[in-house]
Order: C-alpha cells, then sequence, then structure tokens
C-alpha cells in the first residue's frame, strides 16, 4: 500500500520513546495521525511538534487496557478524520521477574496492554477498512516472541501471541480477496528510546556481536512494511534466522547458546535490579 500525503494513522503509545519516532516519521511522509497515549503533557507537546511539520493531529489521551478508553479512542479518530489507513498499535509494557514472584495484577496488565488492546483496536478498525478495501495494521511485537528470554513469561507470550494474530489476520484478509493487509515488526535491542535504553541504566549492554540497532530503524522499517506488504519483520543487526532454526531443530542447543552468548544478559539483570528495589 502505497503511503500519500492526506492519509490517516492512528497510533498508540505514541507519547515517548519509539513512539514518537514512528509518529514523526509518518509525518514527514504528510499523513495525518490520531496519536494517544497515557501522558497529557508529552501526548499535547508531541501534537504540536506534528502540526508544525506541516500535517493535521490530534492527541487522545487514552489507557488502551481498558476497553471503553479503546472505544473512545477509535470513535475520537474517525469523527476527527473520518477513516483510518494505518492503525500502528504500539503501546505496550513489560514486567520483568520470576514469574512465580509477580502478581497476578501485573501479569494481566501486561495482556490487556500488549495483546487485548491491538486485538480490539483491530476489531473495530476493520470493518470500516474492510468496506473501503483499503488499509494496513501494524503490530508491534517484539524478538522476545521468537526468542522468549527468562524472567519475562507475560511480555514474551504477548508479543508471540501478537505475532501469530497478525499471521492469520494477512491470511484472512487474502482469502476474502482484500486489499486490507496487516504486518509485525518485531524488534531486538533498539538504542535511543525504549526498553533497551532503560536497561542501560542499570548498566548492563548487549554484547558486541549481538548487537542493537537505532530506533530510527523501527519507524523506518514500519513505512517499509506497509508500502512492501511484510509479513513479520525481526529486526536485529545479525540473521536471526539461524538461532530460529537452530530453536526448531536443536532447542537445547538453542538455550545453550543463549547463556553462553550472554543474549539476555541486559533482561536479566535489569529483572534482578527491580526486584530488589521491591
Amino acid at each position: 500500500m502505497k503511503i500519500i500525503p492526506g492519509q490517516v494513522a492512528l497510533i498508540t503509545g505514541a507519547s515517548r520513546g519509539l513512539g514518537v519516532y514512528m509518529a514523526k516519521t509518518f509525518a514527514r511522509y504528510g499523513v495525518n495521525m490520531m496519536i494517544s497515549a497515557r501522558s497529557e503533557v508529552e501526548l499535547k507537546a508531541l501534537e504540536a511538534e506534528l502540526i508544525g511539520m506541516g500535517i493535521e493531529a490530534a492527541a487522545c489521551v487514552a489507557d488502551v487496557a481498558k476497553a471503553d478508553d479503546c472505544q473512545r479512542l477509535y470513535t475520537a479518530a474517525m469523527e476527527r478524520f473520518g477513516h483510518i489507513d494505518f492503525l500502528i498499535n504500539n503501546a505496550g509494557v513489560e514486567t520483568w521477574g520470576n514469574y512465580k514472584d509477580l502478581s497476578f495484577e501485573e501479569i494481566q496488565k501486561v495482556i490487556d496492554v500488549n495483546l487485548t488492546a491491538p486485538m480490539r483496536l483491530s476489531h473495530l478498525a476493520l470493518p470500516d477498512m474492510y468496506q473501503r478495501n483499503q488499509g494496513h495494521i501494524v503490530n508491534i511485537a517484539s524478538a522476545a516472541g521468537f526468542f522468549p528470554p527468562p524472567y519475562s513469561e507475560p511480555y514474551a507470550t504477548t508479543k508471540a501471541g501478537l505475532i501469530g494474530f497478525t499471521q492469520s489476520l494477512r491470511l484472512s484478509a487474502q482469502v476474502d480477496g482484500s486489499k486490507v493487509s496487516a504486518s509485525c515488526i518485531a524488534p531486538g535491542y533498539m538504542d535511543d528510546a525504549g526498553m533497551y535504553e532503560e536497561m542501560k541504566e542499570v548498566g548492563e549492554k548487549v554484547s558486541w556481536y549481538v548487537g542493537s540497532l537505532p530506533a530510527q530503524k523501527l519507524a523506518d522499517d514500519i513505512i517499509k512494511a506497509i508500502e512492501k506488504d511484510k509479513p513479520v519483520q525481526i529486526l536485529m543487526p545479525w540473521s536471526p534466522r539461524a538461532l530460529k532454526v537452530t530453536q526448531i531443530i536443536a532447542p537445547r542447543i538453542f538455550e545453550i547458546l543463549c547463556h553462553k552468548l550472554g543474549i539476555f544478559n541486559p533482561i536479566i539483570q535489569s529483572a534482578k535490579v527491580r526486584t530488589s528495589n521491591k
């Protein structure tokens, strides 16, 4: 689907981190947008910046963990712009720690934001997209959905679910003969914004042979995913395919490699720090 000026995007989790990069990148393509997050101050500041870039932008403070807020957000976008060309399900939360020590309230929050909200917003957006025979949903998952780290059961599970949801959506649209589609972006360690920047603060960086990528690449790859209709893209500086093949055909060797290479060290350290601070 070609991105042209005047189209409309709805972006959740837009007020900070990776969401800001996404919003500004769409704005450079002349895409108008409804941006949403829980932080009103940061959201309004971004709204003003986007308008200054020459597009129409509107902000809606919402907690996508709540069904009513999802409905209110979708309604606000439709009332303001009349339709949605791109739904970017970016809002996400994580909770690192030993699963047995997490409260189920913490676990449920991750499920509600990371998986239920994208499914709910997609359910709201799809009927109009199908009617117009145009639209693209982009779900921001994580490499953790393919390579589940320790101390991240709720996060890894929801991101794996989001990958499956996206793949099924695509096939359904293809069977229906619809031009509506969906893509899933699964970033690994991202610099400049997001969770990995928070992990760095506890003093644990990923090894050079694992590597990380700049946040802008995620935003750029969303554009590519839409225009080239890419199904699933894992953002890692080295090929994840070899690791995935190893995981499938030799799962115990995969586990050994994860430990030996320290692939998950930043997550493990972050989880230990958070646990000790509770």
